[in-house]
């Protein structure tokens, strides 16, 4: 029997064991998270468990709601400690889950404690990491410098003035931060803030939006603006590929009756999305951005949990699966148009894996594993996600061009998520070569390995 927490967790094979040794030090490139670019400016401090790990975590406040915790416990205005209390009380419950496995990799990474956490360690392990943090050493800096972080891509609005960024790229940091175009507001036209949020756009571009032909000009405006920041990826995000002919008559309609407080078919909906994503995927492509795809999620499903304490609360859940068909056609429409960007697609929805990643490689070409089905994301970037994950990209790709991880957190601890992973793949080729699928080379699978772990994502996110 091993050993809790013991330093081959979660490794499987003998095999594994070596390969791992050589690559888990590597740097990480994280290039999709949801760190604040402010709070990294600022250098934010946090002095306790509760500050650094329970604020922003939504993940945590599904394990604690789950466990039937009330709300001020979890969101409320309730005491740090007793926050604290609930979730250790929770954890043990939920063996099995990634919340469990990342919360004692974090303990172990950054404390060193390797002790089980749950309501009778809870106060000792308290006060062991309230001591450790008392210094100041747990800051934002700090923490992402510790973690061997190269590079930050954090989430940006077009409408931000990336003031963070530029104080951020002058500041002589260990690592580089970068900000990530996401233009949700300006594709998802059934959402109620969508005609509020055209008008901010263009007092942000100084672009008239009433048309779709200015709503395009606007968002290349930001686009551009981004670039001089830095910015090297992007990111669109929607329940399901869009039906649409790209007609942009129709979707100039759709545009300006939405505009005006008309209701809009979905067909009117899908027209409208189906234009701006093909325009905006010609745009990447001209300033040779990575263009990320999150699709497969329903969001705010809880509405009146949303009504009280507002989005990204931990109140989403997967999708249906995926239109396959219809993001076929949107693609090829991108492709004869202008040439597909660098494009990885991730999905909530696991029946949607295999037939996308067979989609997505029907445009390889040119690059290395220009598209590519994306990390195991969300629900899914638990152990058995991962494998599922890693094992379809096998199926039908070249599993060495894969970028690997990304924490997709708001969290400055989560960079054990790396580790996580690491472990994981490391296991996973480990298992194939143990069974005679793949040559007993170290050094093959060490440069394999190292490659999705950390250089691949590096080459690949490289304007």
């Amino acid at each position: 029997m091993r050993k809790f927490m013991s330093d081959d967790y979660l490794i499987t094979n003998n095999t594994a064991k070596k390969i791992y040794k050589r690559i888990k030090d590597l740097p990480i490139f994280d290039y999709h998270c949801h760190l604040s670019p402010e709070e990294i400016l600022e250098d934010k401090t946090f002095y306790n468990l509760t500050e650094l790990w329970l604020l922003g975590d939504h993940y945590k406040w599904r394990v604690m709601r789950n466990y039937g915790v009330e709300e001020r416990l979890v969101t409320g205005d309730a005491p740090a400690y007793d926050k604290f209390f609930a979730f250790a009380s929770a954890l043990p419950s939920f063996i099995g889950n990634p919340v469990y496995h990342w919360a004692h990799l974090e303990l172990k990474q950054y404390f060193g404690i390797t002790t089980p956490l749950s309501a009778k360690t809870a106060k000792d392990i308290w006060d062991k990491t309230v001591k450790m943090m008392a210094d100041g050493s747990f800051s934002a800096r700090k923490l992402i410098a510790g973690s061997n972080v190269d590079t930050v891509g954090t989430t940006d609005d077009p409408t931000s003035a990336l003031k963070a960024h530029e104080e951020l790229a002058k500041a002589g940091l260990p690592f580089t931060v970068v900000p990530s175009f996401r233009p949700d507001n300006a594709i998802n036209i059934e959402k109620p803030v969508f005609a509020q949020y055209i008008n901010k756009l263009a007092a942000a571009s100084g672009f008239k939006t009433e048309t779709f032909d200015g709503l395009v000009s606007a968002l290349k405006n930001r686009l551009d603006y981004f670039v001089d920041h830095g910015c090297v990826a992007t990111d669109v995000s929607f329940t399901d590929f869009p039906k649409g002919t790209g007609d942009e008559a129709k979707a100039n309609k759709a545009l300006q009756d939405v505009l005006a407080g008309k209701k809009i078919a979905k067909e009117e909906e899908d027209e409208f999305k189906y234009c701006i994503l093909k325009r905006l995927g010609g745009l990447f492509a001209e300033r040779n951005l990575v263009m990320q795809v999150h699709t497969g999620v329903l969001r705010n499903q809880n509405t009146s949990r949303f009504a009280a304490i507002g989005a990204d609360c931990g109140i989403d859940s997967v999708g249906n699966a995926l239109d396959i068909e219809a993001g076929g056609k949107l693609f090829d429409d991108i492709e004869k148009t202008y040439g597909l960007p660098k494009t990885i697609v991730y999905t909530l929805n696991p029946n949607s894996y295999y037939p996308l990643a067979t989609m997505i490689g029907d445009f390889a070409g040119q690059i290395g594993g220009k598209l590519q089905l994306g990390a195991a994301w969300w629900f899914m970037d638990h152990r058995d996600g991962i494998r599922e994950q890693l094992h379809i990209f096998a199926d039908t790709a070249g599993l060495g061009l894969f970028n690997g991880m990304l924490t997709d957190s708001r969290s400055f601890v989560s960079y054990a998520r790396h580790d996580y992973f690491r472990r994981i793949f490391c296991s996973v080729i480990g298992e194939w070569v143990e069974a005679g699928e793949y040559p007993d080379d170290l050094e093959e699978l060490v440069t394999l390995a190292g490659n999705v772990a950390f250089y691949n994502a590096k080459k690949y996110f490289t304007r």
